[in-house]
């Protein structure tokens, strides 16, 4: 085998799946550079199931080796991603913020007061303060009780 998995001996004809494969592509990759870069595959009459054969594959290879596309157009390609577990890193999950955006608000309002605080700190004030939540409650009480509680603290 080659580089980019094309092998050096062809058979004498492959479906478009194979063709894609060999030459390092998804499926659907190639579906859309086909007929534009790639020349387009021979139908089989009595099936017409598309095919590739020596000489088809012999020109994509080409194609992918030089970079210059069956219209004549350049095209650059990127290298095939790998799927195995060994070689590719996992990826961290995004880290979500813990503070909720009520209290990154209510953070802000009370820095606007002269109070310097964070979000968590006021998260932490709020569940002091409303162990039930601050649903109902009114904003202006809430803010007022925060900044008591939260300059004291």
């Amino acid at each position: 085998m080659s580089r980019n998995g094309q092998s050096s001996s062809l058979k004498p004809i492959i479906s478009v799946r194979e063709m894609a494969r060999a030459l390092g592509h998804s499926r659907a990759r190639f579906y859309q550079l086909q007929g534009t870069i790639y020349p387009p595959p021979i139908y089989d009459i009595r099936t017409r199931r598309p095919f590739y054969d020596a000489h088809l594959q012999q020109v994509c290879q080409h194609i992918r080796q030089t970079g210059m596309g069956w219209n004549g157009q350049y095209i650059l390609f990127y290298s095939p991603r790998s799927n195995s577990p060994q070689t590719s890193a996992p990826r961290s999950p995004r880290k979500r913020s813990r503070v909720n955006q009520e209290s990154k608000e209510l953070a802000e309002t009370l820095n606007s007061m002269g109070l310097s605080v964070s979000a968590s700190q006021v998260e932490q004030g709020v569940q002091e303060l409303y162990p039930e939540g601050l649903a109902g409650e009114d904003q202006g009480i809430v803010i007022r009780e925060l900044f008591r509680h939260l300059k004291q603290g």
